[in-house]
Parts: structure tokens; C-alpha cells; sequence
């Protein structure tokens, strides 16, 4: 079986979108009855609108004829107006519809209103988690048993990590786009009650960067707070070994992979306790109420004291992350895809 994977979002700089469609077209490809080819186009990414319509609507339709396939798979959520005819969409999120972030009018109607239309037209439909299931069956009007789960898995390389946290001064680190459902200035307030203690975050900035660093200033830890802006795959895995801990304070998400991988280095995780979030990370972390920056700080302040509890935590969320991995993803969409044809 031939599958064609969108992988355009790992063009330039990826973000969850870009790390899922090259990591499942890898694990497609060492799965057996498959023969995954990659749609993208290296001339340009897609942090632009404009750009990101034009790949949708028309360069990666040309590039899907082209590729012949038996399936083709979009893996970013956004499918062209004329799909193929087993055409399956990953939809992580319902971000617009939930208006989890802000945006011009014009973003909101394509991603949303457009998109949502579109979307109920694919042959399959895949989703990330249970709770993505049944946000996206809501919020589309899709009948659950339409929706596909396949989870996602994370990179061997992150169990891999050698811990040497900094000591002087120590830091918490978050990663994903500093974007409004992110909610990163709940963790800039958690890290202002937390004397001596930074807050580092790597990920591509948009808009509400500069309210996360108004609010450090109002609160006087402009100096303890750092957006590091997007960073390559080595600087992340050093911050990750470097780190004290890891503070997840997002209030929508379709699956959650940043903690995740956070888990898997060995690393505590303070995390919001979000339906979607609690599946994916399972028992063993410190869920604190979203938007509640005190019981983050509380939270923060008691993982970074390692205590014997703290090892427990830490290494049976190892073990639970050992669960995800895109092996299993590609089983599962192989089957999935099976009964598509």
C-alpha cells in the first residue's frame, strides 16, 4: 500500500505539527506493507497564511496526484477543497472553533468555518486521544465511531537525555508556541512567588509573546524570564537535560507533546489538569488547575525539591511514556487505513 503523509510542516521551523508528520512518515516507512512518500515542498514554510493556503489549495493537491497513492494523508488538520478520494486528515485540535487563540477574522473562518466543512468530507478522520475524540466529534458533528484514534508517540531520543540540571540559578522550562492557550503568563506568575528559580521557553512566538513579557516586567522577574524563541532539536534535548523541571500550563490541547517528552527525559512535570492532558501523561505528575498560578507555584516548588516521592513520580512517568511510540501509531493507521480501501 502506497500512503502519501503530508510532511510540510516540517519545513523550516516545525512545531508539534511538523515533529508528528516526519516522525510518522518514518515510522510508515519501517512498517511492513507500507511505502510512505513524503509531500512537501522545501522551497518554503508555512508561517504565513498565505502561504499556508496555497500549500493547502493548490501545491499540495498537485503534489498529491503526482504521488499516486493508495491513501493520502494530511496530517495538519487542513485538507484542499477537491480531496482525493481516500483522503484521511489528522486533526489535533479544534484551536479556532474553540477560539483557544485569537486571530483575524479571515484566520478563524478559514481554519474554522471552511475547514470544518471540509474536513467532514475525508474519508477518515484521526485524532490524537479520546478526549480529542470527543471535543472533535462535538465540535464538528461528526459521529465518534467516524473518528479515528492513533495516538502519537515520542522520539527514542529524549529517553536518551542525561540529566545535569543547573544549579545557580536553576530553571523551569516550557516548550510550544507562546500562544494564548499555551497560557505561559500562569507560569511566569507561578515563578515570580519563586525566588531564584528562571522560567525558560522555547517554542516560535506569536502575538502574545509580548503579553507574557509585560507581565514579567509588571511583576519585576524580567530577569528571571526568558523566550528563547524556536530552537534546533539539539539546544532542545540540552535544555531538557539542563532543567529543573517542566510546567505545562496550556488550557487546550488535542494531545500534549512537549510534557510528554519531558517525562521521558526524566524530568518532574507540573501539567494542567485538562482531560486531555491526564490521559496522555497519566497518574504520576502534579496537576494543577489551569489558570491557577499559586497551586503551580506550590507544585513547581515541591518538584524541584526531590524528594524520595519525586523519584517515584519522575520514573514511573518514565515508564508510562515508554508507551507512546510511533511504531504503534503506524500499526494502528495501517490497519486504519486498510479498511479504507
Amino acid at each position: 500500500m502506497r500512503v502519501a503523509v503530508e510532511t510540510q510542516f516540517a519545513i523550516g521551523t516545525p512545531t508539534g505539527l511538523g515533529v508528528y508528520a516526519r516522525n510518522l512518515l518514518d515510522a510508515l516507512n519501517q512498517t511492513a506493507g507500507i511505502d510512505a512518500v513524503a509531500l512537501e515542498d522545501p522551497r518554503f514554510d508555512l508561517w504565513r497564511f498565505d502561504r499556508r493556503v496555497y500549500w493547502d489549495q493548490i501545491r499540495a493537491p498537485v503534489l498529491a496526484r503526482r504521488a499516486r497513492a493508495d491513501i493520502v494523508h494530511f496530517t495538519g488538520g487542513t485538507v484542499p477543497a477537491v480531496l482525493p478520494s481516500r483522503a484521511v486528515v489528522t486533526v489535533h485540535d479544534l484551536v479556532w472553533r474553540r477560539r483557544a487563540n485569537s486571530g483575524r477574522p479571515y484566520v478563524h473562518w478559514y481554519f474554522s468555518a471552511l475547514q470544518h466543512i471540509l474536513v467532514r468530507r475525508a474519508a477518515g478522520i484521526v485524532v490524537d486521544t479520546n478526549a480529542a475524540r470527543e471535543d472533535v466529534s462535538d465540535g464538528l458533528g461528526v459521529d465518534r465511531d467516524r473518528i479515528f484514534v492513533a495516538g502519537a508517540g515520542v522520539d527514542r531520543r529524549f529517553f536518551g537525555v542525561v540529566r545535569n540540571p543547573d544549579k545557580s540559578p536553576p530553571f523551569v522550562l516550557a516548550v510550544g508556541t507562546v500562544e494564548e492557550r499555551k497560557d505561559l503568563i500562569t507560569a511566569v506568575r507561578a515563578i515570580a512567588t519563586l525566588p531564584d528559580i528562571k522560567l525558560l521557553a522555547a517554542g516560535p512566538h506569536t502575538p502574545y509573546a509580548a503579553g507574557v513579557t509585560r507581565e514579567a516586567e509588571r511583576l519585576g522577574v524580567s530577569a528571571r524570564v526568558e523566550l528563547l524563541g524556536y530552537v534546533d532539536d539539539a539546544r532542545l534535548l540540552d535544555l531538557y537535560a539542563r532543567a529543573s523541571a517542566f510546567v505545562f500550563p496550556s488550557r487546550y490541547e488535542g494531545f500534549g507533546l512537549p510534557p510528554l517528552q519531558a517525562c521521558a527525559a526524566g524530568l518532574p512535570v507540573v501539567a494542567s489538569d485538562i482531560p486531555v492532558v491526564k490521559e496522555v501523561l497519566g497518574p504520576s505528575v502534579r496537576y494543577c488547575e489551569a489558570g491557577d498560578d499559586r497551586a503551580f507555584a506550590a507544585a513547581l516548588a515541591d518538584a524541584i525539591a526531590w524528594t524520595d516521592d519525586g523519584f517515584a513520580r519522575i520514573n514511573a512517568a518514565r515508564e508510562h511514556a515508554r508507551s507512546h511510540t510511533w511504531a504503534g501509531v503506524a500499526q494502528r493507521l495501517a490497519g486504519f487505513y486498510r479498511t479504507l480501501i
